[in-house]
């Protein structure tokens, strides 16, 4: 262990004062993924692995044969979800999974590497996610921390210490390799990345945790792997902590999921990506293009530009896609408006917006997408 190594795990937080009535600001937070969105666009993004007939949106003109990805949503009925989330998990389930007795040693291990030597597990239960599966999850508990492991392989999942952000941390002022170190420092130390593997840092920034009438500024980390250069947004580990007197406050660590990602041979050109979302565009909105661009990049699809062409806000997330990521070319298109937004109804959003269009690398179909601004409240 070098000096570094050794000021990290010495710094890293020891016990804090926890409120006793404080109740969990991240409850069962894997088990609720489903509810949250990477931003809050006013259309709800959902997925699921299905088999469906296929439906083609947009035809290119090619010599060749491709099979065709986007698929319509399925409509999930959320009472029938809810009772597969509460089915009770068969022994025959159970055979593959670790004990609860191991869970809790992996557990009471993970609280000793992040400092809290004289915490350990006092709940357990094992329940199922709102995954595309409904698989299962250990959940474990003791004061205001929370733990998630799969139940497979015991691996972390999440990580979570409410009392971090009920404690109004301002973080100490550290340069940004600082910071890369200690995160990686800390997936190091919990075996969170495998060496061989391709996931590295993608993006550090500042963010506010607020809870309540208390907000932290935290340091949010983001892992993720990269594939030529680019990664999926919708794929990523983060980690949150603040620095507080040379003491590292860790707030939330998520673990490393599975990858849905098909690497799909990138076909179509830039300025084939460009005329297909631009067509798109007009036929929503009246207003003139006055910026557009394009890159590539890893996007799972959604349902977004399906409910601007069906007029669905899909607010109790019903619609269901296929929970892939795929090769795309994100197209940035922009409006000159006099002003922003002033709601997020479906109207507004095709008519006012700025948005982003994914559009599939290989097939040309429009996949996805999100509005890219957010309206005045």
């Amino acid at each position: 262990m070098n000096d570094f190594d050794k000021k990290i795990k010495d710094t890293l937080k020891k016990e804090v004062e926890k409120p006793l009535s404080y109740e969990y600001a991240i409850k069962n937070a894997f088990l609720n993924k489903k509810k949250k969105t990477k931003k809050p666009i006013i259309l709800k993004l959902a997925t699921i692995t299905s088999c469906l007939a296929m439906v083609c949106t947009v035809v290119i003109a090619k010599t060749y044969i491709i099979d065709k990805i986007w698929q319509n949503p399925v409509t999930v009925n959320q009472v029938e979800e809810e009772n597969r989330v509460q089915e009770e998990i068969s022994e025959e389930e159970k055979i593959n999974y670790i004990s609860e007795d191991e869970a809790i040693e992996i557990a009471n291990s993970i609280l000793i590497k992040l400092g809290y030597e004289n915490t350990k597990i006092s709940e357990i239960e094992l329940k199922r996610g709102y995954d595309e599966e409904y698989s299962s999850h250990y959940i474990l508990k003791t004061g205001n921390i929370l733990i998630n492991l799969d139940p497979e392989n015991g691996n972390l999942e999440y990580f979570g210490d409410t009392s971090i952000i009920a404690s109004n941390i301002k973080t100490d002022e550290i340069s940004e390799k600082e910071v890369k170190d200690i995160a990686n420092n800390i997936y190091s130390l919990l075996g969170i990345i495998p060496e061989d593997s391709k996931y590295e840092i993608v993006n550090v920034q500042k963010t506010n945790m607020v809870s309540g009438e208390n907000a932290s500024i935290l340091y949010e980390v983001n892992f993720a792997e990269v594939i030529n250069g680019n990664y999926d947004e919708s794929n990523v580990s983060t980690i949150c902590f603040g620095i507080n007197n040379e003491t590292v406050l860790i707030s939330s660590i998520t673990g490393i999921k599975e990858s849905n990602f098909e690497n799909n041979p990138i076909i179509i050109t830039q300025e084939e990506a460009i005329k297909i979302a631009t067509n798109k565009e007009k036929e929503f909105s009246s207003l003139e293009i006055t910026n557009i661009n394009a890159e590539l990049s890893i996007e799972k699809m959604n349902i977004f530009v399906y409910c601007l062409e069906n007029n669905i806000t899909n607010e109790n997330g019903e619609l269901k896609v296929d929970d892939i990521s795929r090769n795309v070319w994100v197209v940035y298109i922009e409006h000159d408006k006099e002003i922003k937004p002033k709601d997020g109804e479906i109207e507004t959003v095709k008519e006012l917006y700025n948005k982003k269009y994914f559009i599939d690398a290989t097939t040309g179909e429009i996949i996805g997408g999100e509005q890219s601004e957010f309206f005045n409240n």
